[in-house]
């Protein structure tokens, strides 16, 4: 039986920030790629860093007024240099899925960098298990001859 690697579970497209790039920007690609994580790579596509989502929530409401201020407006002038975090735990894409997520479950991350000789070629967050367990409950629910029996309502939180 294969093994299943990063490489089988990451997200292969990853957006970046560079330095130099605003709080600004880090707040508008995750909000249009509905992303919670953000490599900062230099000009070789190495990992130089990561500003994650609750950094910026965490900055905003410590630095700003939420019932005043918006968050890209404060954001504007500030790099992501100041906020990203530098010690950036990073996995290769051969090493075994499993691994992977024991490192999310263990050091509580959201996600992990994956890199290859040195440069970034792809992320492995925890959005891409729960995709990689319904692809294997899906197969697994096929080849029992099942459907997964009753339909779940959506509440509005999940809409």
């Amino acid at each position: 039986m294969k093994v299943t690697t990063v490489r089988d579970v990451m997200t292969k497209l990853v957006v970046v920030l560079q330095v130099g790039n605003s709080l600004e920007r880090a707040a508008r690609l995750m909000g249009v790629g509905r992303i919670r994580h953000l490599p900062v790579v230099d000009e070789e596509n190495r990992v130089i860093g990561l500003v994650t989502h609750r950094k910026l929530l965490a900055a905003w409401v410590s630095h700003g007024d939420p019932n005043h201020e918006r968050l890209h407006d404060l954001a504007k002038e500030i790099p992501v240099e100041m906020l990203m975090e530098s010690d950036v735990l990073t996995i290769g894409p051969e090493e075994t899925a499993a691994k992977a997520a024991a490192l999310l479950v263990s050091r509580k991350f959201g996600c992990l960098p994956v890199v290859e000789e040195g440069r970034l070629v792809g992320i492995v967050t925890e959005a891409d298990f729960v995709r990689f367990a319904q692809r294997y409950l899906e197969r697994e629910e096929t080849a029992s001859g099942t459907n997964g029996g009753e339909t779940l309502g959506t509440t509005a939180s999940q809409e």
